[in-house]
């Protein structure tokens, strides 16, 4: 729980749907399981039946992405044979696609029964076809079936491809196939609309042979761009047994942009002198805030105006022709740059200070200070020092506060960071003697500690243990907004080490600090000065056992 630290969330089950595809990578295991990240996300463990068979096995998410919500699963080699139990899977079959045998049913007279695995659409379907949502939702345990037509096709919040529907998708739904007419997958179940009356959302196919040669090109980022490359809830070491994360939405790098109805705009940006009649005006770039991973060549700047993209024209209103076969159907332009990977180029035609350029932009994935999500499993960091909890700002913290009121670190949500900085806010004091005059201190920014400013928790961590000199702890806050004004918990470093196991163990808390909170050299260095294991792990536990071990010649 990121609002209660060093405690889980109540242990619950759910379930979703998922479907087969091969994957010729892998000889010893030519198939995979696809479903939504949402629901793998935050599980301890994972669990599947097939629907031709009756064996539960375990599985191990093997990729994920989680702004796209696309998960890659592996069964265990365990339970491998026992899923395979009267089917065999051959991936060569000519066409590159995997197919199934049925090696034990007896109406086959010998021969084997062949099922060809699911294949997906090459394209996007049309407005009014029909499509099949198949899956296991809420109210029965057995494979259900619902029909309806497409809606609507359309971005998400990221701008990402969606495609609405009006078949039921219900809980359980979810990571389920679409077919169209065909027989082929138009897209996976994703979501719904809550409170309105048959509007489902599907990722289409097009985004998940996207996410699937990524994972097939083994595209990993690295453990800081993880989560959905929008930021990190952990600054740790690279560990092999972590699900990898494919990297996130690719951008334009832009803070936004403004359209064109504006006849005044439009002739003051010149482009009535040009004869142009379409484009949108972009309002500011993120490369302005000094983030050096954007700098990789050509970029837009403020003011520019965007008038094509790979020489598909945007019109002034921020749209492009859904294809050049369906030229009566528009969609936002932001739509060509997510549908691609991140490290493309792309050609864009921009109007800067009324002339006209060509630029080659390589696209890349926002890196946001605040973290958009938490991991699969995630554990959430934090750090007590007499009572005052500190831990990373992200969503998944101010989500939980479950106010209705919009928050002021809002501000920052944007920001862009060019490393593992973090930014540190007081989330709570727990009330003790030691923390008199601070009780109801919550949702500062952390400045600095006894002079000292860590960038991210581990450096909180590291000068809590290592560098605190003098009889104070002097911890430097700012509300959002009041940047110098200064708020200051002061407390006599002596009580609160006295008062740690009490507060610990009054609001049952196992350890002062989360172990993700501790860098890698930290522990490198207590492992060094304390060999036995037993009294390493005890030492992890509160901060006055960390120091005595560090304090060791």
């Amino acid at each position: 729980s990121y609002s209660e630290p060093g405690r889980r969330k109540p242990q619950r089950e759910s379930s979703g749907t998922g479907f087969l595809i091969s994957w010729g990578e892998d000889t010893q295991q030519p198939i995979r399981i696809i479903t939504n990240a949402h629901v793998v996300r935050n599980a301890t463990t994972v669990r599947a039946r097939a629907s031709f068979g009756p064996h539960v096995v375990s599985c191990q998410v093997e990729w994920l992405s989680l702004p796209l919500d696309l998960a890659l699963l592996r069964i265990t080699e365990g339970d491998w044979n026992d899923f395979c139990k009267g089917w065999s899977f051959d991936v060569a079959n000519g066409d590159g696609g995997a197919v199934m045998k049925n090696v034990t049913d007896p109406a086959s007279n010998g021969n084997n029964n062949v099922t060809k695995m699911l294949t997906l659409s090459t394209g996007l379907p049309k407005l009014d076809e029909n499509v099949t949502c198949v899956g296991f939702p809420q109210g029965g345990t057995q494979i259900s079936v619902t029909r309806g037509v497409v809606s609507r096709i359309d971005v998400d919040s990221q701008y990402v491809l969606r495609i609405q529907i009006d078949a039921a998708i219900n809980p359980g739904n979810s990571g389920g196939p679409v077919f169209d007419e065909q027989g082929q997958v138009v897209g996976i179940a994703s979501s719904h609309l809550r409170g309105a009356g048959n509007i489902g959302y599907i990722i289409p196919s097009k985004i998940v042979s996207n996410f699937l040669q990524m994972c097939k090109d083994n595209n990993e980022v690295k453990v800081e761009d993880r989560f959905s490359g929008l930021g990190a809830l952990v600054v740790q070491e690279e560990s092999i047994e972590d699900s990898k994360h494919v990297p996130g939405i690719p951008n334009l790098a832009i803070l936004g942009s403004q359209t064109l109805e504006s006849k005044a705009l439009r002739h003051n940006l010149g482009l009535d002198e040009l004869d142009i009649l379409g484009g949108v005006r972009i309002v500011g770039s993120l490369n302005n805030n000094n983030n050096d991973s954007f700098h990789t060549g050509d970029r837009l700047d403020g003011d520019d105006v965007l008038l094509s993209i790979n020489g598909i024209p945007i019109g002034m209103d921020g749209t492009i022709q859904l294809s050049e076969t369906r030229p009566d159907e528009r969609i936002n332009f932001r739509s060509l740059v997510t549908c691609q990977r991140v490290g493309s180029k792309v050609t864009l035609d921009v109007l800067r200070k009324k002339e006209r350029k060509e630029l080659s932009v390589s696209l890349n994935m926002s890196r946001f200070l605040v973290p958009q999500y938490d991991d699969f499993d995630a554990i959430p960091l934090y750090v007590v020092v007499g009572g005052c909890v500190f831990t990373p700002l992200s969503l998944p913290l101010v989500s939980e506060k479950k106010s209705n009121k919009s928050t002021s670190f809002s501000r920052y949500y944007r920001d862009q960071r060019s490393g593992n900085e973090q930014m540190i806010v007081l989330s709570k004091v727990l009330n003790d003697e030691v923390n008199v005059g601070y009780h109801g201190w919550k949702n500062l920014v952390l400045k600095s500690v006894n002079g000292f400013e860590p960038k991210n928790i581990q450096e909180l961590v590291d000068v809590i243990v290592r560098k605190m000199e003098g009889e104070m702890m002097n911890f430097r806050c700012t509300v959002v907004g009041e940047q110098d004004a200064d708020y200051v918990i002061c407390m006599s470093e002596q009580e609160v080490i006295h008062s740690e196991n009490r507060v610990l163990q009054r609001h049952m808390i196992a350890s002062w600090c989360s172990m993700e909170a501790i860098s890698k050299e930290l522990r490198d260095e207590v492992e060094k000065n304390e060999p036995s294991e037993t009294k390493r792990r005890n030492a992890y536990h509160t901060m006055k056992d960390m120091r005595h071990v560090l304090e060791r010649v």
